[in-house]
């Protein structure tokens, strides 16, 4: 029953959830729990799971950690970028990652110091909130939202709303694993909708009333990782209106049936394949009644205008295109940094205009730069994409010769956005302590390759995808690119050499996802031939403009591997220790680290169990306060007694809420809207917030009491028959 800055802050009302809380509050109640890991008075368990609370991940170098930053919508304005190029000066390692959940990540970060450079964050509007952990992550959207001439509408305003409905909502933060949900609004998939828990595509309809409905074609159950799932259609149409409750039954079902105990097999992929996806469905629709409408501000209706940062140009100010007089229009450089980064936009005077940022990784000096870029030629807004990128969606055409020369002058005017050379990679294991070798090393010898010796097959191969992990949980979505790799090792002689796992012909567009084919397993240093080895196959025998994922798909993999096995062998040390270095680490020893434990699943429990007896202490505090006819105190201390006592039978269940708020729901999702009480104990989170409320007087404190030593004995003895 110890008091904490938070208690202090909202006076006995202890039970109110974080997510009522400005997030300055929440991140001083994170320092606290610091301090209290630091004195020994927490255990490692729970301060991880208030690491990943707060975005905070353990790195694989011993005393530092990488914090995650969410970007909804991947969303993001030029002070927020200078205010993530100033932590990562002052506190991280100078510079930032983009990751493929439109996040950010800083590196090299001091756990005591990871609450101050939050706030500093927070200032900027820049949230860790739920960036880790088992709640609902990131919630991406297609980088051209508002600006595409062919979206049915722009999906800003829903990404944007639905973020703010979720973040700390009762609802998701106690999961049994994370969560994804993206939007898209184009015609084209660019957000790759099919592997997400939540898949949302704009679509319109003709109303009864001849009006135009807004709508989302819902996905639901995709995923990726070790066995990637496609995800299914629900429904071709779900009224906007609809958003908030549909997402909050789907979180709902999750929750209460989806497993907990087998990390590896607790996203919401496996529940369905477990339930069946008629069970599911039916489970879905009933739990859709029983949360029934949930509205949201004016979300579903809103002002396009609005949303446009800065007003149209007339014909009579602005030149539709660029000048053909400009001398720079002609430049080689020039013209292909357009053909690769430069998109149509809505505004027949506009440009959209993709900034590759190699391998997501962007020093902080360059990231000022573009920054000042942005708000000169942007109005001060930028994307992150699911490649990494960074997207200025209100550039005008007559500027984009001025922003090419301001981009070089930042060293960040490179053509290739989009294209093979562009080959996206996560971490791996140069900070992820799940990672095996360094994907960054691979994806950028691959890179690098197509300005070198696979330059013949760079237009042939163009539109294609590659994409390197670090491990299988697939970060870099490599099970969904045209060639795909995830690290491995191999051994020779006793010694382990760096290796990856080869994947091809996986894609995700408009018509659905395609998975990869495990081709085997190839030495790092041969991963760049085999890639040029399949583009030799696919140059000499592909028909006519067939795409390189639809000549895989014909192609069988006797075939491929044929193919590939010579690039299979591996050098004794003797002959090339080269093979026996990981790119980017050439002078290290390579090895494989099982003792490292990762936190992509996070934790579930804490240590210590929860007993009956804090749920009794909190009793005898609110007789006293009954006593003392402080009865609005009692009502509070009996609330807290009702929470203490639902963590009894909720740990059995591996469910260790932060809040008694959480407590008191997680109780009412697993065990009374599942039918395990037989009706008992109903709407008890409304229950005894009501009882909490109304406890001013000796008749409603007295009935708070007596409530929750009942429910105490109920879960007492739940707790008793799980041991």
């Amino acid at each position: 029953m110890e008091t904490n800055v938070i208690e202090e802050k909202r006076g006995l009302n202890a039970a109110m959830p974080l997510g009522f809380l400005d997030e300055r509050d929440e991140l001083e109640h994170y320092a606290e729990q610091i301090r209290k890991y630091r004195a020994g008075a927490l255990d490692e368990t729970k301060m991880q799971k208030w690491r990943l609370h707060f975005g905070t991940y353990a790195q694989r170098q011993e005393g530092v950690q990488m914090q995650r930053m969410k970007i909804p919508g991947g969303v993001l304005s030029a002070d927020q970028l200078r205010a993530l190029a100033d932590a990562a000066d002052r506190y991280a390692s100078g510079f930032l990652h983009l990751t493929t959940r439109e996040d950010a990540q800083l590196y090299y970060i001091k756990l005591d110091e990871a609450p101050e450079m939050l706030r500093f964050l927070a200032d900027a509007g820049v949230t860790s909130r739920e960036a880790c952990g088992n709640t609902v992550r990131n919630i991406t959207a297609c980088h051209l939202a508002g600006i595409a001439p062919d979206e049915a509408f722009d999906v800003r305003p829903y990404t944007a709303a639905l973020f703010q409905y979720l973040v700390r909502n009762k609802y998701n933060q106690n999961l049994g694993r994370k969560f994804k949900i993206a939007f898209e609004g184009c015609t084209e998939d660019h957000s790759a909708l099919r592997i997400h828990d939540l898949g949302l595509h704009a679509v319109t309809r003709l109303g009864v009333d001849g009006e135009i409905e807004r709508g989302f074609r819902v996905f639901l159950g995709g995923g990726l990782g070790a066995a990637p799932q496609e995800a299914r259609l629900y429904t071709d149409f779900l009224p906007v209106e609809e958003l908030f409750s549909l997402t909050a039954a789907i979180l709902r079902v999750f929750d209460r049936y989806g497993e907990r105990k087998s990390r590896m097999k607790a996203r919401m992929k496996f529940l369905i394949h477990t339930m069946g996806w008629e069970a599911f469905r039916d489970a879905l629709d009933a739990e859709r009644e029983r949360v029934g409408e949930i509205s949201f501000a004016d979300a579903d209706s809103p002002n396009a205008a609005s949303l446009d940062p800065g007003t149209r140009f007339s014909t009579d100010d602005r030149s539709n295109g660029l000048s053909l007089l400009d001398p720079r229009t002609q430049n080689r450089a020039f013209r292909e940094w357009v053909r690769d980064a430069v998109v149509a936009h809505r505004d027949a005077h506009l440009r959209g205009v993709t900034v590759r940022i190699k391998l997501g990784d962007l020093p902080s000096d360059r990231a000022r730069g573009l920054a000042e870029i942005a708000r000169r030629y942007s109005r001060g807004e930028l994307r992150v994409t699911i490649e990494q990128n960074l997207f200025l969606p209100w550039v005008r055409a007559v500027d984009l010769p001025d922003l090419y020369e301001d981009l070089a002058g930042v060293s960040l005017a490179d053509s290739g956005a989009g294209t093979v050379r562009d080959v996206t990679a996560c971490p791996g294991a140069d900070t992820c302590r799940l990672g095996i070798a360094s994907a960054r090393g691979l994806a950028t010898a691959i890179s690098h390759a197509f300005d070198d010796a696979l330059e013949r097959d760079r237009e042939l191969a163009r539109a294609m995808k590659v994409k390197v992990s670090g491990c299988p949980n697939g970060c870099a979505q490599h099970a969904a690119a045209e060639i795909g790799f995830h690290a491995a090792a191999l051994t020779k002689n006793g010694k382990t050499v760096p290796a990856h796992l080869l994947f091809v012909g996986g894609r995700v567009d408009k018509n659905g996802a395609r998975f990869g084919r495990l081709l085997g397993k190839y030495p790092a240093r041969n991963c760049v031939p085999v890639v040029g080895a399949l583009l030799k196959l696919y140059r000499e025998q592909r028909s006519q403009d067939e795409a390189f994922h639809d000549f895989i798909a014909r192609t069988d993999d006797a075939r491929l591997k044929e193919l590939l096995a010579p690039w299979r062998e591996i050098p004794s040390f003797e002959e090339n220790p080269e093979f026996y270095e990981d790119f980017g680490h050439e002078n290290e020893r390579f090895a494989v680290r099982p003792s490292l434990v990762g936190e992509c699943a996070g934790s579930t429990i804490a240590e210590t169990v929860p007993q009956p007896d804090a749920a009794r202490a909190w009793l005898e505090q609110g007789e006293a306060y009954f006593l003392h006819e402080e009865y609005e105190a009692a009502s509070v201390a009996a609330y807290e007694a009702a929470a203490s006592a639902a963590r009894v039978p909720l740990y059995a269940r591996l469910v260790d809420p932060f809040t008694a708020d959480e407590a008191l729901w997680e109780f009412e999702n697993l065990f009374v809207l599942s039918g395990e009480t037989n009706g008992a104990w109903a709407q008890i989170g409304e229950r005894f917030g009501r009882l909490r409320r109304d406890g001013a007087s000796e008749a409603g404190a007295r009935t708070a009491i007596d409530e929750a030593r009942a429910f105490l004995e109920y879960c007492a003895a739940r707790g008793r028959e799980t041991t």
